[in-house]
């Protein structure tokens, strides 16, 4: 369903999520409004980075003792983020209308982020509000640091690209006679540039979205599996069954196997399997295979959830921190092939003398 943009005869601006236009105009002029103008509304949806401000702004003001209305009516007119304010303003629109926050502010996120609007609890007091926003800072927190890091970890070598590109450009003009083909050459060099520099401000504008994490998750069985028991351990503590928090996992993953494997493990505990024979071997590394086997005999898995986490954070950490190490290695032998070639260039007319 599309966004629509509902503009009043004394400029007040309302938004709406519905089916058609003649829903919006029907609505509308059944509550008395008959000078209005209506568009189609195309919002600029949060991020995983954006969707982490507008929490922590709510959560603020929730702290200074404003309700959940208010104070994105606050936001609405006084935000310093442009995004938020509009957004605020179309959830206030929502709400009014009788859509729930989570709902209406699921159809302003983007799809990657979109689960983490689900841990918010908008039904019950404004502390389990509170509590359940510090959980979702945290969570969308986790993933931006880990994006982060290797954001800073490639900074200096995609310098030091830069640098050896500008060389080579420059050493090979100053080479080159003015030829049929200097102008050719310059052309497919500074092509070499451009595109060079756009791959990585793609991948610099990446990682500082958080969108890392799809590759992460791809290629990384640690960061998946560290991932969904972080995510498992957040949505308990808002008083969900773990067979009802297991349901909602994949949602948060984009990577097929994961997802099937999730679904799997929550089916078969719906059929009243024990845990053993439900979590695949790979989730219950060392001592937290001990402790599920254990919970066959006393019903209780937190011990073996809490062991696993802890087991899965230390081997992805392990992880990150060689990649930290590795991408710029990576980083650094391109850019030393580019100094190379400009010194074979350079030195060529001299080997070639002698």
């Amino acid at each position: 369903m599309p966004w629509y943009k509902i503009k009043h005869h004394n400029g007040e601006v309302d938004y709406r999520y519905e089916l058609s236009e003649r829903k919006v105009i029907f609505d509308f002029i059944n509550r008395g409004y008959w000078q209005i103008s209506i568009s189609k509304w195309k919002p600029r949806k949060l991020d995983y980075r954006s969707l982490q401000t507008f929490y922590k702004e709510i959560q603020s003001a929730l702290q200074s003792g404003l309700q959940l209305n208010q104070g994105l009516s606050h936001f609405a007119l006084s935000s310093a983020h442009p995004t938020i304010a509009t957004t605020s303003k179309a959830i206030l629109s929502e709400l009014e209308n009788g859509t729930a926050f989570n709902k209406a502010l699921g159809r302003l996120t983007n799809t990657t982020a979109k689960p983490y609007c689900k841990l918010i609890n908008s039904q019950g007091s404004r502390e389990d509000c509170e509590k359940s926003l510090s959980i979702s800072i945290i969570q969308l927190s986790s993933l931006l640091d880990w994006s982060q890091r290797l954001l800073k970890a490639i900074i200096y070598p995609f310098s030091v690209i830069q640098i050896a590109l500008i060389i080579l450009i420059v050493n090979r003009a100053l080479q080159q006679k003015a030829e049929e083909s200097y102008f050719f050459d310059l052309i497919n060099d500074l092509s070499l540039y451009f595109v060079c520099s756009a791959i990585q401000l793609i991948i610099v504008r990446s990682l500082h979205q958080g969108q890392a994490c799809y590759w992460l998750e791809k290629y990384s069985e640690n960061f998946r599996l560290t991932k969904l028991f972080s995510l498992l351990s957040t949505t308990r503590k808002t008083g969900i069954t773990l067979q009802h928090a297991l349901r909602s996992m994949p949602e948060y993953f984009q990577y097929t196997p994961i997802k099937e494997e999730i679904y799997q493990v929550y089916y078969t505990l719906r059929l009243g399997k024990n845990y053993a024979a439900s979590f695949p071997a790979s989730w219950f590394p060392h001592e937290s295979a001990i402790a599920l086997h254990s919970a066959e005999q006393d019903g209780d898995i937190e011990r073996a959830l809490t062991l696993a986490a802890k087991e899965h954070e230390k081997r992805w950490q392990k992880n990150i921190t060689l990649l930290e190490k590795l991408i710029p290695a990576v980083c650094l032998l391109v850019a030393g092939g580019f100094v190379a070639s400009a010194l074979v260039a350079l030195y060529a007319p001299l080997i070639e003398m002698s």
